[in-house]
């Protein structure tokens, strides 16, 4: 992202929520879900003041 930010000061980036591959419930083999996904995704982008569309 740096480099984006970097490289094209002046474009707008958009950042979409990862995208269901299966059951929002079922958890894979580090025991965490979508919504897990979704919720450290929107965690590490309000840190970074980024653009987000969930």
């Amino acid at each position: 992202m740096t480099k984006l930010q970097k490289e094209l000061p002046n474009a707008k980036i958009l950042i979409i929520s990862p995208n269901p591959v299966a059951n929002g419930k079922t958890e894979n083999s580090l025991v965490l879900n979508y919504s897990d996904y979704i919720q450290a995704s929107e965690r590490v982008i309000k840190t970074n003041k980024w653009t987000y569309l969930n």
